[in-house]
């Protein structure tokens, strides 16, 4: 690993859990060739973490993995975490979590092996599918209609759905996280993306009450107290969206499976990020609906949801950048 100088203390600088990660050296522009933090290319942890029990251990690794701290630091402190794990549950989640931040299938594997949960040998069957080569798109080669390992692919997201039935919404929103981290790390071809992302609108949709349906009177239920887990099901709408057109999902399908996610974000009318994924699935509609005057009132609604982004923010450059795309002139706005 080429290492010039890192330090447990880069990965989320003034939080309390970064600080108590650091390395004896906190110099990031240290040159001393006999400082053992920085001659040797690895990254030393602080003994106070080192001594913290496996539980405690893995509770802070999975905190700076949610920060987006340094990666070396992350995989170290995982890795150490699962060199002290010995109880199988334990066991399992460290190496799934350590599975799914480094890519490794044979950590997965052994996840499915030490774990009771329906969750854990779930997300760790999905992932061994997403890790498989011959599911992402190559742009050389004709993308297929049928995903390698199909069968364990439908196992592990019926173990997820199964798993996941009455919990918690933060274990809800971890899952849905994983699953979208796993559609982000490669481009997948559209079938897989297609099935995480059905399975992260699904897992959201019974932990958040809403239900499915083409009824335009038909309201969801206010997800105010647990708005986050309502960002990332939007987050997953979109992706659902853009791979069902892939799929070849009929318009009015995806209207209909959409309908909780869109009376969601067309409420937030103070958020520029739900007007922006708004607008991106009211131009998939736009484009995937037969009816060419439904497809009409979807791309003004879309223009809309922009237009509202940028009043609240003005300065974003996605939103004028997509107007620009639509050859909506702001200025004339």
């Amino acid at each position: 690993m080429s290492h010039s100088k890192r330090t447990a203390s880069g990965a989320t600088k003034g939080s309390s859990t970064s600080k108590r990660a650091r390395t004896t050296c906190t110099d990031p522009d240290c040159t001393d060739g006999s400082c053992p933090d920085c001659a040797d290319g690895a990254i030393h942890l602080d003994p106070a973490v080192l001594s913290l029990p496996a539980s405690e251990l893995l509770d802070l690794a999975e905190h700076e993995d949610r920060t987006l701290s340094d990666r070396s630091i992350v995989t170290s402190l995982y890795e150490h975490a699962l060199s002290k794990c010995t109880a199988p549950e334990l066991r399992a989640r460290a190496l799934l979590r350590l599975a799914e931040y480094v890519g490794y299938a044979d950590y997965a594997s052994q996840a499915i092996e030490a774990a009771d949960s329906c969750v854990i040998k779930g997300r760790a069957r999905v992932l061994r599918v997403c890790l498989d080569p011959n599911n992402w798109v190559d742009p050389n080669v004709e993308s297929s209609a049928r995903v390698d390992g199909v069968d364990e692919l439908a196992k592990g997201l019926k173990e997820i759905e199964s798993g996941l039935s009455g919990a918690e919404k933060d274990v809800v929103l971890d899952s849905v996280v994983a699953l979208m981290g796993r559609v982000d790390a490669h481009e997948l071809c559209a079938p897989l993306c297609h099935r995480l992302t059905d399975t992260a609108l699904s897992v959201s949709y019974a932990a958040l009450g809403w239900t499915e349906s083409a009824d335009p009177e038909s309201e969801p239920t206010d997800p105010s107290e647990h708005a986050e887990l309502a960002q990332a099901a939007s987050a997953a709408a979109v992706r659902w969206s853009q791979s069902a057109t892939e799929c070849s999902v009929p318009g009015t399908r995806i209207e209909s499976r959409l309908h909780p996610i869109l009376t969601y974000l067309a409420k937030q009318t103070n958020s520029s990020e739900a007007c922006k994924l708004r607008a991106q699935i009211m131009l998939v509609l736009s484009s995937a609906l037969d009816d060419d005057d439904a497809a009409l009132r979807a791309f003004d609604s879309a223009v809309e949801s922009l237009l509202l982004a940028h009043k609240i923010s003005p300065n974003d450059e996605d939103v004028v950048r997509q107007l620009a795309d639509l050859d909506i002139d702001i200025s004339t706005v």
